[in-house]
């Protein structure tokens, strides 16, 4: 299957470290060799990056990790196709406009008979996998439903999550580029950062990176992945059948929703 990451921070922060030590699973310490995609929200806006060369072989990959991107939201995907040919067109993160935003979206998993999700028409996949149906039928609920905070939107995910993931395996993350949302059916894990920051290692690369001399004394994110991306403690896991929601940096669906707003 695939391999998951997302950020979300309360400021811009670079998401070079976590992105070059992520990208050795497509292909050098894993088996995701069918493209990659990352999507960053910024201040000025959404952007986003395909290829369908192995991220460890990527010369983009290569340019996202120098780059140090500063961004609010990141969602970067590692594909390893079992549904729908190795396209662009089927490579992650998938987006698409609703009430004057861009929702992105990655999805790990698998979906048996993905057909039968009624789609209403208001969103269409453009390529032939699993979990692109599954975005577009998520769109719908979650317009039909009119959800109006980052909780009921959790909730209404994860609603929603539980019946795709009686489907097989299904594991997510949403954004509209304010909150980033998560849907667990097996596999996630997740852990936020704050000060004192320390030295940190990628499990993935053996990097090592001085996190104080790169944040803020206010600054405060959270990373998300399949499996821990550093050696550092604090990751936690996910439970299955499990949503969140995470804004300016830190969960929001449970212990202040109403942050959303502000």
């Amino acid at each position: 299957m695939c391999e998951l990451l997302g950020m979300n921070a309360n400021q811009p922060v670079s998401t070079g470290f976590s992105w070059r030590g992520f990208r050795h699973r497509g292909g050098a310490n894993g088996p995701h060799r069918d493209g990659f995609g990352v999507g960053f929200f910024r201040h000025d806006g959404y952007h986003d990056f395909h290829d369908l060369r192995p991220a460890i072989e990527s010369p983009l990959a290569t340019l996202l990790g120098d780059d140090e991107i500063p961004a609010l939201i990141m969602l970067g995907h590692l594909r390893q196709a079992n549904e729908g040919s190795v396209d662009i067109r089927n490579t992650y993160p998938f987006t698409r406009e609703t009430r004057g935003e861009c929702w992105s979206y990655i999805m790990q998993g698998q979906l048996e008979g993905f057909e039968v999700l009624k789609l209403s028409g208001r969103f269409t996949p453009m390529g032939t996998t699993d979990g692109e149906h599954a975005f577009c039928w998520l769109l719908d609920q979650l317009t039909e439903t009119d959800c109006e905070d980052s909780a009921e939107v959790c909730e209404r995910l994860r609603q929603c999550g539980d019946r795709l993931a009686r489907m097989g395996v299904f594991n997510m993350m949403l954004s509209d580029g304010r909150v980033l949302y998560t849907y667990c059916s097996k596999k996630m894990c997740w852990l936020t950062r704050r000060t004192p920051f320390a030295t940190v290692t990628s499990l993935d690369s053996g990097e090592h990176i001085d996190l104080a001399s790169r944040c803020g004394s206010t600054t405060v994110y959270t990373l998300l992945a399949t499996t821990p991306l550093t050696s550092e403690s604090g990751w936690q896991d996910m439970h299955p059948g499990e949503a969140m929601a995470f804004c300016n940096g830190e969960r929001c669906d449970v212990s202040s929703p109403e942050a959303v707003l502000s």
